[in-house]
């Protein structure tokens, strides 16, 4: 008897068109937005600050995340600070930092932000700037 009730009510399920959905996959995702804090020298080809915002845009914590910066105007970076600069090869303008290891763990919707000391340049724009979570 009970044999034929559950075969009787997945009958009924297949019938109605009632299918398991499989849970929706957690995403990773971070986003970053670079913001010049202070000039000095009357211009920004006698140094500047800047700050990068981490936000972790997906919908799970992210254990890690990478900023990858472009600058087209001679803009250099001379220090940075709460990231780990990493290796770019061969690519004028081009920057990389890495997490540290007490803010790479950011929870959904958290953030972040590092620092940086640049030189040069002087265009008063902000580099490209992507992220990607680690």
């Amino acid at each position: 008897m009970i044999r034929r009730t559950i075969a009787t009510a997945a009958l009924v399920v297949a019938a109605a068109g009632i299918t398991a959905a499989p849970a929706a996959a957690d995403s990773l995702g971070c986003t970053a937005t670079y913001t010049i804090t202070t000039v000095w020298g009357g211009s920004q080809s006698h140094g500047a600050l800047a700050q990068v915002t981490v936000l972790n845009s997906g919908s799970s914590a992210i254990k890690g995340w990478r900023v990858s910066l472009r600058y087209t105007d001679g803009t250099v970076v001379t220090q940075v600070g709460g990231a780990v600069p990493l290796p770019v090869i061969g690519l004028p303008g081009f920057y990389a930092f890495g997490n540290e290891s007490y803010n790479g763990d950011i929870p959904m919707g958290g953030s972040t932000t590092f620092g940086l000391m640049t030189s040069g340049g002087g265009g008063g724009r902000a580099p490209s700037v992507t992220c990607t979570p680690a």
